[in-house]
């Protein structure tokens, strides 16, 4: 007769906000319904301006892990953001809005959980190259602009991969409307490029 293991609880986090209130966060209880790939708590971080929180919960399974973000405020219900499976997580200066990283996909929430999405994707400047895909290694914030440095790998027309790549790209807060996009042969990190801006 086979044996069913227990599910494990879900892990619970409480949070403090600069006024005092607990912010209570459950994770969920299954994953893939296994009990043998528990949620555990992978990211805690609160918004610059103490009023909000947020809880990356993730599981492992062989070959992976699948994540999904909580987000609270005083008052108000925990809310589960929508496409959260994101591997790395940071607000907004002014903690209006939460940025995600994911494998090759950037969200960026609002403070209602309304999210825009941006995928980069490095220049193909060389004759034969037509596909590209991007890894995000690093993601931050620099002079109010969200900058994201990727890993690529470029391929030809029959699928091949040709080289390989770094690209950083400069996206406008909160639209994330691309600004700059720089790509060297790697290895290292193109630099994040700034451009005027009159605002």
């Amino acid at each position: 007769m086979p044996v069913t293991l227990p599910v494990p609880p879900p892990p619970t986090v409480t949070m403090y906000l600069h006024s005092g209130s607990p912010l209570i966060f459950r994770g969920p209880t299954r994953s893939s319904g296994s009990p043998d790939f528990p949620w555990q708590v992978a990211q805690t971080l609160f918004s610059p301006s103490g009023k909000a929180a947020t809880v990356r919960f993730c599981y492992e399974y062989p070959g992976g892990a699948f994540c999904e973000v909580h987000l609270a405020q005083a008052g108000l219900p925990v809310t589960v953001l929508k496409n959260s499976n994101v591997t790395r997580l940071l607000w907004t200066a002014d903690g209006h809005f939460l940025i995600g990283a994911g494998t090759n996909t950037v969200r960026l929430w609002n403070l209602k959980g309304t999210s825009r999405t941006a995928v980069p994707h490095p220049p193909l400047i060389e004759p034969g190259l037509v596909q590209s895909s991007s890894e995000i290694t690093r993601v931050w914030i620099d002079h109010r602009d969200l900058c994201l440095a990727t890993r690529d790998r470029l391929f030809d027309a029959l699928g091949k991969q040709k080289r390989t790549a770094v690209t950083t790209s400069r996206y406008r807060l909160p639209t994330l409307q691309g600004l700059t996009s720089y790509t060297l042969p790697g290895p290292g990190e193109a630099d994040c490029q700034r451009v005027r801006r009159s605002d």
